[in-house]
């Protein structure tokens, strides 16, 4: 009994040492990789903003915090599957199946999602 849990340790530290170290080397360059985004999409949309002369500098403000919050929480949760993916695929999961799988799954939403809308367009028409 003795052998098998050091066998298990062994393996454990073998993996800790190996891909657990990977891991949290990715984690900590897509978290470093986040605030950089956040701060280049502040900067970028503030930049880029046109300035309406029709809006209160108050309601310019609330628009372009409204942009970059989409944006920033789009480039989040790319981020956040990208990462996910890398370390399935670092523990020894296939991800070309569950790609392909998101993949017919985003077809088939964006095609009920036209219908959807098409109904909703008719319905207020």
């Amino acid at each position: 009994m003795e052998e098998f849990l050091n066998y298990i340790m062994s393996i454990g530290q073998n993996w800790l040492m190996d891909s657990g170290i990977k891991i949290l080397l990715i984690l900590l360059v897509a978290w470093i990789f986040k605030k950089f985004v956040a701060l280049f999409v502040e900067k970028f949309i503030r930049k880029v903003i046109i300035s309406d002369k029709f809006l209160s500098k108050e309601e310019e403000i609330k628009r372009e915090d409204t942009l970059i919050r989409i944006v920033a929480n789009s480039i989040n949760v790319i981020i956040y599957v990208v990462i996910s993916l890398i370390i399935l695929q670092e523990c020894g999961i296939e991800v070309g199946p569950i790609v392909a799988a998101a993949g017919v799954v985003g077809l088939a939403l964006g095609f009920g999602g036209q219908y959807l809308i098409k109904d909703l367009i008719s319905v207020f028409l």
